[in-house]
């Protein structure tokens, strides 16, 4: 990035979108990605952003709240097709414009059926727009879904992932934005019957899956105070690839719930 900011200037970007009214299209912005240090007072760009959301977040949470979109006239968030038979073979290669696609569908092929970290893999490439003039909202890269138990009692959670690809040049602090504008964007009532999820105990988890040597897994401290600010949990994940992918949780490792997949 050649050009360089104050952090008045940055706060200014920021502050656009809330007197816009255009939050829900805030993780698009080009300066989300900015991973450079402010002119004047030389703090990292994520982190002065991710701090003003912190210090907006009932603004933020506000603005949110008041775009969700249900899929109605019969439209469901599962996509009919998508089974998960394994035609695409993953390489290392590391071009193609569907790229994440690509990997989102390989990810569903292998989880659907089998364990991981987050659960099984219910579905990849998943929509929430209802019709064409709906603005903030792309595709949920891929939705899985964990049983667990805590203290005996049985739980879900059903987890919002955001994946980026290998060289991806997006910051986790679009990541984060990107999955918790998409989670407060779907009617989760109808996400959960249109996959036949239990509704109670079932929490709405969003989750980044970055690949495990890019940039943006080192800049979970610099927005952790947002993270766990936000009325969403988030749970940041990289993913790797040997013969199959493995996903490691990279934001609580600790957490030792007993696990196991409906």
């Amino acid at each position: 990035m050649a050009a360089s900011y104050t952090k008045f200037e940055i706060i200014e970007k920021v502050e656009e979108y809330f007197s816009m009214n255009t939050v829900s299209e805030l993780y698009k912005a080009n300066f989300i990605n900015y991973t450079g240090k402010t002119k004047d007072t030389h703090e990292l760009y994520i982190k002065i952003i991710a701090d003003y959301l912190t210090e907006h977040k009932d603004e933020l949470l506000a603005e949110l709240s008041n775009k969700t979109i249900t899929r109605g006239d019969g439209k469901s968030y599962k996509t009919e097709g998508h089974d998960g038979c394994c035609n695409f073979v993953f390489t290392d290669k590391k071009t193609g414009e569907r790229r994440e696609e690509n990997i989102a569908y390989a990810m569903h092929s292998q989880f659907k059926d089998s364990d991981s970290i987050f659960g099984r893999v219910l579905d990849y490439q998943i929509p929430l727009k209802n019709k064409r003039s709906d603005k903030g909202v792309g595709k949920i890269d891929l939705l899985s879904h964990l049983k667990y138990e805590e203290n005996g009692e049985v739980k879900y959670k059903t987890y919002v992932i955001e994946l980026k690809k290998d060289e991806s040049t997006e910051t986790l602090l679009r990541c984060i934005l990107e999955s918790y504008t998409y989670a407060k964007i779907v009617d989760k009532e109808k996400l959960f019957r249109d996959f036949e999820l239990p509704l109670e105990n079932n929490e709405l988890v969003i989750a980044p899956l970055v690949y495990y040597d890019d940039k943006s897994v080192n800049q979970y401290d610099d927005i952790s105070a947002l993270i766990k600010e936000l009325d969403i949990k988030a749970e940041c994940f990289k993913w790797s690839y040997d013969n199959g992918f493995q996903i490691e949780n990279f934001t609580s490792p600790s957490d030792s719930s007993e696990i196991s997949v409906d």
